[in-house]
């Protein structure tokens, strides 16, 4: 028996393929066309066909809605007119594509997403405007794990300077460290003692340094975040991850400490046996003079006159026999941290500076 033009096994693409026909089911269309109908056996003879293979094209066709089944005792099948079966084709076809689309820009946006995060990974620094740092700021120090590192400076991007944030106590609450160098400028900005105050019982360490270069932010020595703009608050932020970079920085950051000048409050001085007993007002003065507190600010803690507190001043100089007001807090603070073993007092009790 001879096969039929339609069925060509050189044919490798048929004309309605476009429209989710194979070549066998156009052929078999096309003949259901040419009669009013016909069964799989009838359609088996004409096209040279298996009776099975004839049969399940009819029904495949059927489920694309393309020829109708006859309610007979013998299965028998008709074709839908084709400018029907185009429009039926066309919108199906089209919806599939829109679906293929669809499923190829998803796989497209997941595949971007995965390099972008392997590039970021690769990133050693990333430039972040200032809102998405603030975010990030706040994930770090509600991930941290073991310490925080801070130099503080204007401007502030993400706390208040009255009081510490919520996540930060968290942190202090979990047992992270937190050690922070406090600008100058800093401590003299009204509610700046409030936090410091509030944050120490909970087992933050502060020191005070005359003056910071920038102000910085070193989470779990794996991630620092550093203001590009001392001036602009919204300005454009750092990320620093694990590198040798920021091992510099914490390095830098450990520097700073061992110079800056230890910030006490009037417990600390409480834990002082010195010869010389000061009154709590002077264990006050003390305080705030190794906190490196200007005179203004002083008078205001304290609510003293300026005559006052120069004549106080002066009166604990001689004590400590400081020539200066920013040494006799020196050595109130070496003081203090002698009794925690960080430094040396003499014989008598009185702090000595160790060289």
């Amino acid at each position: 028996m001879v096969m039929q033009e339609g069925l060509d096994p050189t044919r490798e693409v048929g004309k309605l393929v476009a429209l989710g026909l194979l070549p066998l089911e156009e052929s078999i269309y096309g003949e259901l066309l040419h009669c009013s109908s016909a069964s799989a056996e009838e359609i088996a003879v004409k096209l040279s066909l298996p009776r099975r293979l004839s049969r399940n094209c009819l029904r495949a066709l059927e489920e694309k809605g393309i020829v109708a089944r006859m309610p007979e005792t013998i299965e028998r099948y008709s074709a839908l007119p084709p400018d029907i079966v185009a429009d039926l084709l066309f919108a199906r076809r089209q919806t599939e594509l829109h679906k293929a689309r669809a499923v190829m820009m998803d796989l497209h946006e997941s595949i971007e997403n995965e390099r972008d995060g392997m590039r970021r990974r690769e990133q050693v620094v990333e430039i972040l405007s200032a809102e998405a740092a603030v975010k990030v700021y706040l994930q770090l120090i509600d991930s941290s794990q073991i310490e925080i590192l801070c130099l503080d400076k204007l401007p502030k991007l993400a706390t208040s300077n009255d009081r510490p944030s919520d996540a930060l106590l968290s942190s202090l609450a979990r047992g992270v460290r937190w050690r922070s160098i406090v600008d100058s400028e800093v401590v003299n900005l009204a509610g700046t003692l409030n936090r410091l105050h509030a944050m120490t019982p909970f087992g933050a360490s502060f020191r005070v340094a005359p003056t910071l270069v920038f102000k910085l932010v070193i989470v779990d020595r794996r991630t620092a975040i550093v203001p590009l703009s001392p001036t602009k608050p919204n300005g454009p932020v750092l990320l620093v991850r694990a590198s040798s970079l920021l091992d510099a920085l914490c390095e830098m950051f450990e520097m700073y400490w061992h110079v800056a000048m230890p910030y006490l409050c009037s417990s600390d001085l409480e834990r002082i046996d010195v010869a010389i007993k000061n009154d709590r007002s002077e264990d006050d003065l003390l305080a705030l003079l190794a906190s490196g507190l200007n005179d203004k600010s002083i008078e205001y803690e304290l609510g003293l006159s300026r005559r006052t507190l120069t004549r106080r001043i002066l009166g604990l100089m001689r004590r400590f026999g400081a020539d200066t007001r920013f040494q006799a807090g020196w050595l109130a603070a070496l003081a203090a941290h002698s009794h925690d073993g960080t430094g040396t007092s003499s014989a008598d009790g009185q702090p000595r500076v160790t060289r």
